[in-house]
């Protein structure tokens, strides 16, 4: 067995997915050969129509929006949104470009989710998706901190449970933007995006095309091309969620039909009968010292041990579903005011 995400799922059950739609406002983003072609309106045509077939197909899931006009939203208040929804998961959609002078023949798909080291990351896709700091004036100043050893471990800690899942997440939703959107794979990778380190569930940025790329940029300015780029979308999320929650949710098949003529509904997706075990359990301590079952430390409760990437995680109790999990949550939430819910799977 081992962990898998945390989850703040909604009181009444819901899988909450907040869905960014990348620049807006006076930030255009990336432009096209032609000033009316911006990144900004490609994300926002997608971001909605990913959101519309969610709320029309399953209602089990709330969708929650960044934003739904055009209008600038800062890169800090996007994960504030996300976080005060208690999101089970936060997706960003951009759309990639070269500097000019750069092969125009690259073309291509990314998701991304954060990564802490420069070494492994894309510099460019950093400095391109973190430029927009620039516009937020003052508000900027909240993205400068001085980070001490002991503040690192903690915000480790608290992005080590979501890591997973958003790496889970970021390779569905690249395989489909490769299946149904009929895209080039150009991998799964990692970058230190702004979004992404102030969200505290799975989170994902995808680079659904390149404006810098001649027909690319044509096919994300059709109707039919962004139509497809947000079935892609759509069907990760449900695949997701229904791998997450064992509840079917309603997939759509891919496109290749004319911008005018309509889709094939979507069709159910169930969870195989091969489908693993997921026990929810609530997680209380997690650090580097393994601590004996009796240990003050856990006030009185009594925790399981599990070990994660060198690292020892303590749990409370065990559900077979999320909503009995919560009620366990909150059970203890006087003990431990930051307890959550993790998934282990047999």
């Amino acid at each position: 067995m081992y962990p898998l995400s945390a989850s703040s799922m909604s009181d009444d059950g819901d899988f909450i997915v907040v869905l960014d739609a990348g620049h807006g406002g006076k930030d255009p983003g990336t432009i096209g050969t032609s000033r009316s072609n911006r990144e900004k309106d490609i994300a926002f045509n997608i971001t909605m129509e990913v959101g519309r077939m969610l709320k029309s197909n399953n209602p089990n899931i709330k969708v929650v929006y960044t934003r739904s006009k055009d209008v600038f939203v800062e890169l800090g208040r996007r994960a504030e949104i996300a976080n005060d929804a208690k999101a089970d998961l936060f997706i960003s959609i951009h759309v990639n470009s070269l500097p000019k002078g750069s092969r125009r023949s690259v073309n291509g798909v990314q998701s991304y989710t954060l990564s802490l080291s420069t070494a492994e990351t894309n510099l460019e896709v950093e400095k391109r998706e973190n430029s927009v700091i620039a516009l937020e004036g003052e508000a900027a100043k909240k993205y400068n901190y001085n980070a001490t050893p002991e503040s690192n471990i903690m915000f480790e800690l608290m992005q080590d449970h979501d890591m997973k899942e958003s790496v889970a997440f970021a390779q569905t939703v690249q395989n489909e933007m490769i299946r149904t959107g009929g895209r080039k794979d150009m991998g799964v990778r990692q970058a230190n995006l702004a979004v992404l380190r102030l969200t505290y569930m799975p989170s994902v940025l995808l680079e659904v095309g390149f404006m810098s790329n001649p027909t690319e940029e044509k096919f994300l300015m059709s109707s039919n091309g962004q139509k497809k780029m947000s079935n892609s979308i759509y069907n990760a999320i449900v695949q997701y969620v229904s791998a997450r929650t064992g509840q079917p949710q309603a997939y759509q098949p891919a496109i290749e039909a004319a911008p005018e003529e309509k889709a094939a509904p979507a069709q159910a997706v169930t969870v195989s009968s091969n489908t693993p075990k997921i026990t929810y359990k609530v997680q209380v301590l997690a650090g580097n010292v393994k601590l004996k079952s009796n240990d003050r430390q856990f006030k009185g409760l009594k925790c399981e041990m599990h070990t994660k990437n060198g690292k020892y995680i303590y749990t409370h109790g065990a559900a077979s579903t999320r909503k009995e999990a919560e009620k366990i949550r909150k059970s203890i939430l006087k003990k431990f005011p930051g307890a959550f819910i993790v998934q282990f799977e047999e």
